[in-house]
């Protein structure tokens, strides 16, 4: 039973935490020899290269779409025009017409002004 106390005290010894050394921070420093060198010069320029093909590919994307947009909504607005001034259609045409012409120029009107949100 002796030594089975003894263990315990001595594994109760071997737990306790030690003292923690101070540490310097300049000391540290002094002695590493580690070596902040920037990217290489070529790949810079390619990584450059990239990121200027990437932004002129996104602009190219986005002007394409708003594009396609507007000459799908022109086209919308001009058939529901051409539906309006047409005498010989009924008045339930012209309405379904007035429907998408206002939807239009809401959506445009709301697309220009915008709002930040956030």
């Amino acid at each position: 039973m002796s030594s089975d106390s003894q263990k315990m005290s001595s594994s109760q010894t071997t737990n306790q935490a030690q003292p923690v050394q101070n540490i310097s921070i300049p000391e540290i420093a002094s002695q590493w020899t580690g070596n902040l060198v920037s990217e290489d010069p070529i790949d810079k320029k390619h990584r450059l290269q990239q990121e200027a093909y990437d932004a002129c590919h996104k602009r190219w994307r986005t002007n394409f779409i708003i594009f396609i947009a507007v000459v799908g909504l022109g086209f919308v607005f001009f058939l529901c025009f051409q539906t309006l001034n047409d005498p010989t259609l009924s008045p339930n045409d012209k309405k379904w017409a007035t429907v998408f012409v206002s939807s239009i120029v809401t959506g445009s009107i709301g697309f220009l002004t915008g709002k930040a949100v956030g």
